[in-house]
């Protein structure tokens, strides 16, 4: 698993879950930097794609975010093009 460095994944519930999870493997981003995060190129793509969108609700919006997300899991290329970006060395992705 691949996450940043969020407070939420400190929390003693996660910890305690990994703990008694030993097959997940986590790797951290680095601290703070979006330039530096290949998650910050993820979501500046999707919010590329809804520049000109015009949701009426948050169920809209919600549907349009999803939207966004499911076409970049269609796109392993992309994803992989983002860790580029952020200058982290991966070669491939394994997809489920």
């Amino acid at each position: 698993m691949i996450w940043d460095r969020a407070r939420i994944h400190k929390s003693k519930v996660v910890q305690a879950y990994l703990q008694q999870h030993p097959e997940i493997v986590i790797e951290e981003l680095p601290a703070y930097a979006p330039q530096l995060n290949p998650e910050e190129y993820c979501h500046g793509n999707v919010k590329q794609h809804l520049k000109n969108a015009c949701p009426k609700t948050k169920e809209d919006i919600r549907a349009l975010l999803n939207l966004g997300f499911a076409r970049l899991r269609r796109r392993p290329d992309l994803i992989l093009g983002f860790f580029h970006a952020a200058g982290l060395s991966v070669r491939q992705l394994r997809l489920p």
